[in-house]
């Protein structure tokens, strides 16, 4: 209590002076807070653009750092040079992929188009030899005669979309490029931004920001490794199989479907298979579809049970379950771009909290005990099964069973 001040007479009710002025003191500060918080949210809303560009630009460059880091310390590259030779090569494919696939599906479409009167004749046709009635009625096989009309009428009716469509190309072309400069800066100065960032931090504290930047980007860059090693494997796979059935375009389709299926969770098999069906059947016909739709059937069942689990367990460990999860609520969050980087933010999360977590003993029970595999039978019990026997007379040493 200061001099001067007047102290409260022994038994008043009157609180003391200090009290007044912490009241009115926590107000105002409340009052800030609350004004700053707003502020803050109308800014973030203002600039909610501006900030998912740099969110994604980082993650970006949290890709692109190991390939940086090869080129400088191996090859002897400056970082902003190893930077713009990635990040030109990266846009120069996504564009001649984009302009390789306009006349591809443009003339996969007009293809079916034209083809459909012609595999309803054979189907009628077919449905008479064999059932000795008429599968597609004569007014059915009208309207689809007149689909090429009706789709060239709708096009000219609603041209003027286009100005539309045309100019929100141009809004994505201006993202992109965004994004690309954001993403140069972020890698080619990475060492910069993370001393700045660091150096406001203690020496505790820096120690988990590393580990969280370390993993960042071993998960990010591990994430497209896996991702572009499986496009390249099945691209390849069914350039093979389009090449001997005689699909044009073969090369960008098969790179399409193999990128597309690769880097876009759970829709993206559907979405990328389709292409290939699709051009497929306007331009060899139906048998040459149903080849490529088995091509895409054993090579998803062999990817999801073979060739993923081996090339994914070194670069990103993460469960099914959580995986699946992380997609459906990335794209819920970010569309396309959320459900793209999903997966390695879901991994780089993981990676923190089994890392910082504190783990216990589980007790031991018929709710969570965990079922062993069962081992391999030994090659000949397995073909004395095969023949009928029982394994029982198979002696414990493998010899040969005694008796007639």
């Amino acid at each position: 209590m200061s001099v001067g001040e007047e102290r409260p007479a022994v038994g008043s009710s009157e609180p003391p002076q200090w009290v007044g002025t912490a009241v009115r003191r926590g107000i105002w500060t409340a009052i800030g807070a609350i004004l700053l918080t707003i502020a803050a949210l109308w800014f973030a809303h203002q600039a909610q653009n501006l900030i998912r560009f740099l969110i994604v630009s980082q993650l970006l460059a949290f890709a692109l750092e190991p390939g940086v880091i090869a080129l400088h310390e191996q090859h002897g590259w400056r970082r902003s040079r190893a930077t713009g030779a990635i990040l030109a090569a990266t846009l120069l494919a996504f564009l001649l992929l984009i302009l390789l696939m306009i006349p591809v599906m443009a003339n996969g479409v007009n293809g079916i188009v034209r083809s459909v009167p012609h595999w309803i004749d054979q189907l009628n046709a077919f449905w008479r030899d064999h059932f000795h009635s008429t599968l597609v009625s004569a007014s059915a096989e009208a309207g689809s005669s007149s689909a090429a009309a009706t789709v060239n009428a709708y096009l000219k009716e609603h041209a003027g979309d286009l100005l539309g469509v045309a100019g929100g190309a141009v809004g994505a072309v201006f993202n992109i490029f965004t994004i690309a400069l954001f993403t140069y800066y972020l890698t080619a100065y990475g060492p910069q931004v993370r001393r700045a960032l660091l150096s406001r931090m203690p020496a505790e504290r820096q120690e988990k920001a590393l580990f969280a930047i370390d993993a960042a980007i071993r998960k990010m860059g591990g994430y497209l490794y896996s991702k572009g090693l499986l496009a390249l494997i099945n691209s390849a796979l069914l350039l093979v199989v389009l090449l001997i059935i005689g699909t044009p375009y073969a090369l960008p389709v098969a790179l399409f479907a193999g990128i597309f299926t690769a880097f876009i969770p759970i829709v993206g098999t559907y979405v990328g298979g389709t292409v290939p069906v699709v051009v497929t059947l306007a331009s060899v016909g139906l048998g040459g579809a149903i080849v490529v739709i088995i091509e895409i059937t054993v090579y998803q069942a062999l990817e999801n049970y073979v060739i993923g689990p081996k090339i994914s367990q070194k670069t990103m460990e993460l469960n099914p379950g959580i995986a699946f999860g992380a997609a459906m609520a990335g794209g819920a969050v970010g569309g396309f771009v959320g459900a793209f980087f999903a997966l390695p933010i879901a991994a780089v999360i993981q990676a923190f909290i089994h890392e910082y977590s504190k783990r216990y003993d589980v007790t031991d029970t018929e709710l969570t005990r965990v079922p062993e595999p069962l081992p391999p039978k030994p090659p000949r019990e397995r073909r004395l099964l095969a023949r009928g026997r029982k394994s029982e007379d198979v002696p414990e040493d493998g010899s040969p069973a005694s008796g007639p």
